[in-house]
């Protein structure tokens, strides 16, 4: 077997630089791909929050599209008077009305949705009790009821705008602004 000395391998600093270039190359890639999965978690985390956000203004608008006596009020504490219909062009920051299935005469089977300590709740006993319907990482900076058409003589289908506008997620780096709005009008006809 005859072996021709001009035939030669890489060299040292060949292999060196092509070392150098593979390891720079898979420092990147794996750099890039350890991104991905935290923006995929923190994506994953915040739909989490919205989702739930959503899921209460759904449920809420359901709730409210059935119920009659519409009522509005500009403070977190319920007055007394929850049974009689009452306008809130201006917006307020409490609702109350009768549930469909509930007494017209009895102001304590009223539910009330607010805004408290940065969190919507809700009271299904005219404010006896309030529950949380969001979760930790919703933070409410300002939800407003703006409520036209709740008198029975006014020619007008009860209205409710709801908006809502605040923060969301879990931690502070990964916090987002939202603003929501929905219209609400009664499904019993009141004109």
């Amino acid at each position: 077997m005859i072996y021709k000395k001009d035939k030669r391998g890489f060299t040292l600093v060949e292999m060196l630089i092509s070392t150098a270039l593979f390891a720079v190359v898979m420092l990147v890639s794996v750099g890039s791909l350890l991104s991905l999965v935290d923006a995929n978690r923190r994506a994953q985390s915040l739909k989490s929050v919205i989702n739930n956000l959503n899921f209460a203004l759904e449920n809420m608008s359901r709730n409210i599209r059935v119920g009659r006596t519409y009522h509005c009020h500009n403070s977190v504490n319920p007055p007394g008077n929850l049974d009689e219909p009452k306008d809130c062009q201006n917006g307020g920051i409490l609702f109350a009305f009768e549930a469909h299935d509930g007494d017209t005469g009895t102001a304590s089977d009223q539910i009330i949705y607010r805004i408290k300590d940065n969190k919507m709740e809700k009271s299904a006993n005219g404010g006896s009790t309030f529950t949380g319907i969001t979760a930790e990482e919703v933070n409410i900076t300002d939800m407003q009821f703006y409520v036209d058409g709740t008198a029975s003589n006014d020619e007008e289908q009860p209205l409710v705008v709801i908006t809502i506008s605040g923060t969301a997620g879990v931690t502070a780096a990964q916090q987002t602004s939202f603003d929501i709005q929905t219209t609400v009008s009664q499904r019993l006809l009141d004109i």
